[in-house]
């Protein structure tokens, strides 16, 4: 229901363009420019299938993705934004692509920049780099976030690769 507190939250004269399988899509205007929001449920599987029908079915062009994720570094406190320049995964969803090689999944340097700046002028506390999207929750191995940690991800997730790679495809 983020979509839902979103467009209530920020946007003037929201109308619900989308509730296909449960999943709520706002369209109104912030600051006077048209702005949709949407959900895109929870993992790489069900961000996959959203941010691929909205590129190449509806030719949206910029995507951001806002939710939340879980910090691997000290530096990181609790409502600090992390912008993820790169997405490291778990998942073998960049399989489909029959890739000659491993492919590092990164965010549009001029979104990500113009995102900085802005957050900068807000006054936000932002941490820019590399998260890890997980295809696990609740992983078996007690080790497996210092393992990310120590190479330097900033925190863990579910979706950015998968948006990511279908950006980049």
């Amino acid at each position: 229901l983020r979509a839902k507190f979103i467009a209530e939250t920020y946007l003037e004269g929201a109308e619900c363009f989308n509730q296909v399988r449960g999943m709520l899509g706002f369209t109104g205007t912030y600051r006077g420019k048209e702005v949709s929001v949407m959900g895109t449920g929870m993992g790489m599987p069900s961000m996959g299938i959203y941010s691929w029908e909205l590129i190449n079915v509806f030719g949206v062009q910029t995507l951001i993705r806002g939710g939340p994720c879980g910090a691997l570094q000290d530096q990181l406190n609790l409502y600090d934004v992390v912008m993820a320049q790169g997405a490291s995964t778990d998942s073998n969803y960049a399989n489909q692509y029959q890739l000659p090689g491993t492919i590092a999944p990164l965010a549009s340097y001029q979104l990500l920049e113009r995102a900085k700046r802005a957050a900068d002028e807000l006054g936000a506390t932002t941490h820019v780099g590399g998260v890890v999207s997980s295809d696990v929750f609740y992983n078996a191995n007690d080790q497996v976030n210092q393992r990310w940690a120590s190479m330097g991800m900033l925190a863990v997730e579910m979706e950015a690769a998968a948006l990511y790679l279908n950006a980049a495809a």
